[in-house]
């Protein structure tokens, strides 16, 4: 059985298609389009050219996937729909113009898809906690026993941070102060992660991979990005942006992620702070995430209940 999935996101949009067996996932194709589609949100409202930018991109997923000959697609948003003022009108509108439903999932439902996906992935400890930032929003669970305790969303992402606080490209020192204290105010919302003390945290998505690569390529590691644990001072080291050597780890970055060059370093402080917080040491990342947790716990679901 082939399936589709497109994650339509506040940085990127994905077309993932996928083999199932019935036992196994293969991803056939892995197709993602950069549209930041937060830069198009004013008065925290997306603009008819940011939704027609959307409608593009979906269209143009959509003929990949059915060149693949998938028998199901499914497309769902996450902030990127959810945090803006005219979400209903959004979603309608780009239903309409795609001529297929679009699934805008709830801040839990990212969050506990997230963590789906990941324990498939993972050997998980006896607790800790998962991060998946996103562009405009960060998903966290306390985990434990391999269920999860405790969810949360939080309205800021590695491309919301960066486009509140950096007026270049890479972030002052002053600017990087400001974005830690944007992420303090707001995980200070979750009042049952400042009674944690969980040693491990497990990344999900994009930014989580890039702080990974941008590891490996600051001190020449060839090891893969998922069997890579990061102590918290390695953590904190690739979140402090040093203006001193501004150009040469402005290159590194553009050598390693250069899809990520504005986004990797709010990202690497959203976790630091998280770290620091509930007092974590061990920093991984997971090949899994919301994508593959939304395929098992809602298309395999739906198709097998409607065999019954």
């Amino acid at each position: 059985m082939r399936l589709g999935v497109i994650d339509l996101g506040s940085n990127t949009i994905r077309l993932v298609v996928y083999q199932w067996n019935g036992q196994s996932l293969d991803v056939l194709e892995n197709v993602k389009h950069h549209t930041r589609n937060i830069k198009f949100v004013r008065h925290a409202q997306m603009s008819k050219e940011g939704l027609d930018y959307i409608v593009a991109s979906v269209k143009e997923l959509m003929v990949i996937a059915r060149a693949y000959d998938v028998d199901h697609l499914h497309i769902f948003a996450t902030a990127s729909l959810r945090n803006i003022k005219n979400s209903d009108d959004a979603v309608s509108y780009i239903e309409n113009e795609v001529e297929h439903v679009i699934d805008l999932l709830n801040g839990d439902e990212e969050s506990l898809f997230g963590f789906e996906g990941m324990r498939r992935n993972v050997s998980l400890p006896l607790e800790g906690l998962s991060v998946d930032i996103g562009g405009a929003s960060t998903e966290i669970t306390y985990f434990k026993n391999n269920k999860a305790v405790f969810m949360g969303s939080l309205p800021m992402g590695s491309l919301n941070l960066f486009i509140q606080h950096v007026h270049n490209v890479m972030p002052t020192e002053s600017e990087q102060f400001l974005i830690r204290l944007d992420v303090q105010n707001h995980l200070e919302s979750l009042v049952w992660l400042s009674q944690l003390k969980v040693k491990s945290v497990i990344g999900i998505g994009g930014s989580a991979r890039a702080i990974m690569r941008l590891h490996q390529a600051k001190y020449d590691i060839n090891t893969s990005i998922y069997d890579i644990h990061l102590s918290k001072q390695r953590v904190s080291e690739l979140a402090n942006f040093n203006m001193d050597q501004r150009d040469i780890e402005t290159r590194l970055i553009l050598k390693a992620i250069p899809d990520r060059m504005t986004t990797v370093i709010p990202g690497a402080i959203i976790v630091d702070e998280i770290m620091n917080l509930i007092h974590a040491d061990d920093y991984a990342v997971s090949l899994y995430g919301v994508r593959e947790g939304y395929l098992f716990n809602r298309i395999l679901k739906d198709i097998e209940m409607a065999k019954q």
